[in-house]
């Protein structure tokens, strides 16, 4: 990646472990053509979570072959090379002092955007990218024009044919797209692991290695 490179979607999160839902959104969210590539950013220390089952170096190897047939996402290790808890704000900031032309998109679910107001000097985060908001079964379109309704920037919504954009005063944009689901999470994956079975929407060499390294406390189960 470099500031040369076209649109870049950000992806953070914990991702473990990766899954089919994980993979599909980033395919989703580059059938927009809002960004052009998308790089993973897997947490290394979660600050809104407790600490991740799977150590970080595993949940890198996992995203790496999760998206091994993927030529427009790939993977960022940024967040072992710092030290503390991986706040968004940081990791942006990080990004943007080590490829100064580059200016992303922080691609997030509407319940993160619901609580965006809670995270770590998030006032900050449009600063260094946009965002592309993902709508959530749940949580309608009222309760996330409200949230950004309470972010700094006085956005206005402007309507077009395959999402709403709200334009701050100054550079930031925020892309909210509705018509993604999957009823695939993290959590559900590992409590299927656990209890011995073959997760669905998990891929099959992804699940190789979970096995291979007794990961997430998984009790023999049939391949």
């Amino acid at each position: 990646m470099n500031e040369k490179d076209p649109s870049i979607g950000i992806f953070g999160g914990t991702f473990d472990p990766v899954h089919d839902g994980h993979v599909n959104l980033a395919r989703f969210v580059l059938s927009t053509k809002l960004v052009q590539k998308i790089l993973f950013l897997p947490a290394a220390r979660p600050p809104h979570k407790d600490s991740a089952m799977a150590p970080f170096a595993h949940r890198v190897a996992m995203l790496k072959i999760a998206l091994g047939a993927e030529t427009a996402m790939s993977v960022s290790t940024l967040e072992s090379r710092r030290r503390g808890p991986s706040y968004t704000v940081d990791s942006l900031r990080a990004l943007r002092s080590e490829y100064p032309g580059l200016r992303p998109a922080f691609i997030m679910g509407a319940d993160s955007l619901l609580e965006l107001h809670q995270w770590y000097r998030y006032d900050e985060i449009l600063c260094y990218a946009d965002l592309i908001v993902i709508s959530r079964k749940g949580i309608s379109d009222r309760q996330c024009m409200d949230a950004i309704r309470r972010l700094p920037g006085n956005f206005r919504p402007v309507t077009e044919s395959a999402s709403t954009f709200l334009q701050a005063d100054g550079e930031a944009t925020i892309h909210y797209l509705s018509g993604f689901s999957s009823p695939v999470s993290s959590s559900m994956v590992r409590r299927q692991l656990q209890a011995g079975k073959r997760p669905q929407g998990l891929d099959k060499a992804v699940f190789s290695y979970i096995q291979a390294h007794h990961l997430y406390g998984r009790q023999p189960c049939a391949t």
